[in-house]
């Protein structure tokens, strides 16, 4: 609880960017630090011992139960993915240390770059890609591919999270925002994207796409 209440920057910025998109999408949202009640907005949440917390995300008159399960259970998902990135930002997580690495975001880098430990740093705060995903779902932003609609159950989840701005830019000190920083795309047009350098933006992409369709 403790470590919650003292979440560093990313993690704070995160946590409301994730519950602006729920107060976008009309929810209401009651968040209670030793039993006070706080807007997320607030910054004297982050100004306190936290000793208890509650966060309630309540979203009345969903479009279920009309007789799609599969569509039911896609709507639930949704909210409850959104509220676990709320608390996974919270959350003292570090990044995995197995040695794996973004091959797409690497290509062209030297041994031992500095960028290159940016992009790990960047690239696997898992804070950062459930955001991201919570609040841009798993449809490619440039073909519109859901993978799990494609592939079926075994493709469930499988979507990559590109960086709108080229991780070589950013500085040392920049603070992600999933909403504006991060975009989820489909394996085939991520590494498209990552065909040059600059990357091809999402527009790009999409007017690869259109004329493709037009020939």
């Amino acid at each position: 609880m403790s470590a919650m209440g003292s979440a560093d920057e990313t993690g704070r910025r995160t946590f409301r960017a994730v519950l602006d998109v729920c107060r976008d999408a009309d929810a209401e949202i009651i968040l209670t630090i030793n039993g006070a009640t706080y807007s997320p907005d607030d910054s004297a949440i982050w100004e306190t011992q936290w000793r208890s917390f509650g966060l309630d995300v309540r979203r009345g008159m969903l479009a279920i139960n009309e007789g799609n399960a599969q569509e039911d259970m896609r709507q639930v998902e949704i909210w409850t993915s959104r509220v676990a990135a709320a608390l996974l930002a919270l959350l003292p997580v570090e990044a995995d240390d197995d040695g794996a690495e973004s091959s797409v975001e690497l290509l062209g880098l030297p041994e031992g770059a500095r960028t290159r430990i940016e992009v790990n740093r960047y690239e696997r705060d898992r804070r950062n890609r459930a955001a991201a995903l919570a609040i841009h779902g798993y449809s490619c932003k440039a073909c519109k591919l859901d993978m799990e609609e494609r592939y079926g159950s075994a493709a469930a989840g499988l979507i990559e999270v590109h960086h709108v701005t080229p991780v070589s830019q950013l500085g040392e000190d920049y603070i992600i925002d999933p909403r504006t920083d991060l975009t989820p795309l489909c394996p085939n047009c991520h590494s498209v994207a990552h065909r040059r350098n600059p990357p091809y933006s999402v527009d790009d992409l999409r007017e690869m796409l259109a004329s493709t369709h037009d020939n």
